[in-house]
């Protein structure tokens, strides 16, 4: 194997996880999370992610990356006005409802007809509230 294989999985996992850890922490933030709440969320998301990634490279004999919810993350931290208890049960329902569209046909047939440019757009209008506080935090 090329050397620039791994290397370049590697590079691809670092700018993924930092790019979204902003978020993560964000909308802990939002949700009124000290800072032992949000390391221990970080650090219970990293350690699922990781038995994620194992167990499923194992199991397809191939690697997989796994990654969070960064839409989720990016609506949460956008919000005002939820509590920790709400965006953890708001999680668990989607990671639940997740999982049905992924076993029930119907519901991945009626996903897959979602064209990508609206749910890039419903993203991108998500985001557009960083990148603002980004420009004015600069002075």
């Amino acid at each position: 194997m090329r050397i620039s294989i791994p290397i370049s999985a590697f590079v691809a996992a670092i700018v993924g996880f930092g790019g979204t850890l902003a978020l993560v922490i964000a909308a802990a933030k939002a949700v009124g999370a000290t800072q032992i709440e949000t390391a221990s969320g970080v650090t219970a998301i990293c350690l699922a992610m990781t038995i994620e990634c194992l167990w499923l490279s194992w199991r397809t004999k191939m690697p997989v990356i796994t990654a969070w919810s960064t839409p989720g993350l990016a609506l949460i931290a956008a919000s005002s006005g939820f509590t920790m208890p709400q965006a953890v049960g708001a999680f668990m329902v989607t990671g639940v409802l997740l999982v049905a569209t992924g076993l029930f046909k119907p519901l991945t047939r009626l996903i897959a007809q979602i064209p990508a440019s609206v749910a890039s757009g419903m993203l991108a209008g998500i985001l557009v509230s960083f990148a603002v506080n980004a420009v004015k935090a600069i002075p």
